[in-house]
């Protein structure tokens, strides 16, 4: 009953409160400034706030309708104004925006082709406990997938290394693991730990690796000139083009045994063949067993490593590439909206 007299149509108030924080989210300025406090703010554009909240009520509620159609808006599509420290409320041009904590985890995997390869966010993996104490949420597939674990002062052998090296940066980034604790609007300012985090983590080593799984791998195998591979990767991570000083600077880096850089099949160095050891699993029916605290630690240390480089890439040149992904990735820029 109390849910059938909120959505009803003629409750307007909902359905404006809820478009109002998608255009926040999107825009970076509602047109209701305080998205929080409905009672004493005006709305800048009352017109179209009504109008959003009729086609969210008609959608049947539909968040990617919405979505949609402000994605599609000449408003959300106007080039941002760097000079601007705060969207207009006339919504001329938008303001520099930082993505959110997800959007930076995410996009770098996307961008660079790495596999989000985390654990499954669970400390009962073998469903040994009952359902009242204790819960599995799945493997994820993208960082708003993922939850606080809330381990960080149990015993290692509870530690879940891939997820937590994750979660340090999307904390640094204002990331409420805790759902239950959520906020209208997060922190936004620049801090120390944020860069020290992204560029120099064990998810940094992951990203800027060149395994055989790694995206960027497949792109420095194919054949084209330095120059293209270069924009190629700004493209990728950044969504423009090098300026001439950036190509300049980067072919100088990658040009030196460029031509030599792939090794053909036959003098590829295959990995030892070793003998296979059977999976042996974490979880809470076995975290307090003699050996269980020593393989953690052992899993972490695999983890910080990363996956084993490509042998199909020449060592030297491959560092270089490594090194040029690495500062392009960790542009300032790389973390705001184009």
């Amino acid at each position: 009953r109390l849910a059938a007299l909120i959505t009803a149509p003629q409750n307007e108030r909902f359905a404006q409160v809820m478009v109002n924080r998608i255009w926040q989210r999107l825009m970076g300025r509602g047109l209701v400034e305080n998205v929080s406090d409905w009672e004493k703010s005006a709305p800048s554009h009352p017109e179209l706030l009504r109008w959003l909240g009729r086609e969210f009520v008609a959608s049947g509620y539909d968040v990617k309708v919405t979505t949609r159609l402000i994605l599609n808006s000449h408003a959300y599509q106007r080039a941002t104004d760097p000079l601007l420290t705060e969207t207009s409320p006339l919504f001329i041009s938008p303001a520099p925006r930082r993505l959110s904590a997800e959007q930076i985890v995410d996009s770098a995997f996307h961008a660079t082709g790495t596999p989000f390869d985390l654990e499954e966010v669970s400390l009962d993996v073998d469903s040994v406990r009952t359902t009242n104490v204790a819960i599995t949420m799945g493997k994820p597939r993208r960082c708003w997938m993922l939850a606080s674990t809330s381990n960080e002062r149990d015993r290692p052998s509870l530690s879940l290394p891939r997820i937590t090296a994750v979660a340090s940066v999307l904390n640094a980034y204002d990331w409420r693991g805790a759902r239950q604790d959520p906020r209208s609007i997060r922190e936004t300012e620049p801090n120390m730990l944020q860069p020290a985090v992204y560029a120099n983590g064990a998810m940094s080593t992951w990203l800027t690796r060149l395994s055989d799984r790694h995206g960027m791998t497949k792109l420095a195998l194919e054949d084209q000139t330095v120059e293209q591979l270069i924009d190629r990767v700004f493209l990728r991570l950044l969504t423009r083009l090098p300026s001439d000083e950036e190509r300049q600077m980067y072919v100088a880096l990658l040009q030196d045994g460029y031509d030599t850089r792939v090794i053909p099949e036959s003098e590829r160095i295959q990995p030892e063949a070793t003998k296979r050891e059977p999976v042996r699993y974490l979880s809470w029916s076995n975290h307090v067993d003699g050996p269980a605290n020593a393989l953690a630690v052992q899993r972490e240390v695999e983890v910080r490593r990363g996956d084993p480089p490509t042998n199909a890439l020449n060592d030297d040149w491959r560092i270089r590439m490594e090194d040029f992904v690495w500062a392009v990735l960790n542009a300032p820029e790389s973390i705001y909206t184009p």
